[in-house]
């Protein structure tokens, strides 16, 4: 027998057949019910979210400074800040130092690092000093990979922002297309470093503190508060956060945002690091974009 569906009254019936058994029948007042039921439900829903959206957008004070709430989905710009791979436009527009400075300033030295590659990426860290009376701007940071038997699986590029006259900052970034390799390089190219005028070039930022907290399964995150020290908006900051074994060795880097930080105040950051080995002792650093 077909499959023969015929209206009777205010419902919908199907007649079953030897192959295909009998759907069901659906008033359209049970229609309308449930209707009005999904409606008042997404309407509720859009209410509590309204009401959650108004509580992070409110300012407290932290400390001796005013404070941002942190909320990922609320401040992240259209566009994010320059990743450790981009130069530094705050970097760039300081004033350069005097040619005679520059044309004898002593290349920036690596001090120490380490890496970690668990999940076949490569997690660095680097510790950078400048040994100058003028500041380094946006040096390029090389990590070339080699396999056991000295082959090398690729060369990947960052920039470091800023380094102070004087200065030792941490540096960290991700290599790799997740075959972890038997050894890794680092190299700066002098060539690529502007130099700046000493005096000039202050940090626009400082990480003010920072809580560490063990999520088990090599996961950890790292909650703290970076603060705008000058007059002026600030559109954002990496966070280079930098592991340690009791030795005093690196073990390991990662990276992480800060986003419009509003001049004379702090922003609380949230930075979860995966697959990170175990460590005795954590920094973090800021570089400004």
């Amino acid at each position: 027998m077909r499959n023969l569906q015929t209206r009777t009254g205010s419902r919908w019936a199907a007649e079953a057949s030897p192959h295909f058994p009998a759907r069901f029948s659906c008033p359209r007042r049970f229609i309308s019910h449930i209707t009005a039921i999904v409606a008042l439900a997404l309407a509720c829903s859009l209410l509590a979210f309204a009401g959650c959206a108004a509580q992070t957008a409110n300012d407290e004070g932290i400390g001796d400074l005013p404070s941002t709430p942190y909320s990922q989905s609320v401040d992240a710009p259209d566009q994010s800040p320059s990743s450790p791979s981009g130069a530094s436009s705050f970097a760039a527009s300081l004033p350069d130092a005097n040619q005679s400075a520059a044309q004898t300033a002593q290349p920036l030295t690596i001090e120490k690092s380490g890496w970690w590659a668990k999940d076949g990426y490569v997690h660095y860290g680097l510790m950078v000093q400048n040994p100058n009376d003028c500041a380094a701007a946006n040096a390029t940071v090389r990590a070339t990979l080699f396999d056991g038997e000295g082959n090398e699986l690729g060369s990947y590029d960052g920039t470091l922002a800023l380094v102070g006259a004087g200065e030792t900052v941490g540096f960290t970034g991700e290599a790799g297309d997740g075959l972890a390799p038997a050894r890794v390089e680092f190299t700066i190219d002098p060539d690529s470093v502007t130099w700046k005028d000493g005096a000039a070039a202050t940090a626009p930022y400082i990480v003010k503190s920072f809580d560490e907290q063990d999520k088990l399964y090599f996961r950890y995150e790292i909650d703290g508060t970076i603060a705008n020290v000058t007059d002026s908006y600030g559109s954002g900051a990496n966070l280079h956060v930098l592991l340690f074994d009791e030795a005093g060795d690196i073990v390991a880097g990662y990276t992480g945002s800060a986003y419009r930080i509003k001049a004379g105040q702090t922003k609380n950051f949230l930075i979860t690091l995966h697959s990170a080995p175990d460590h005795a002792s954590t920094k973090v650093f800021m570089q400004p974009t």
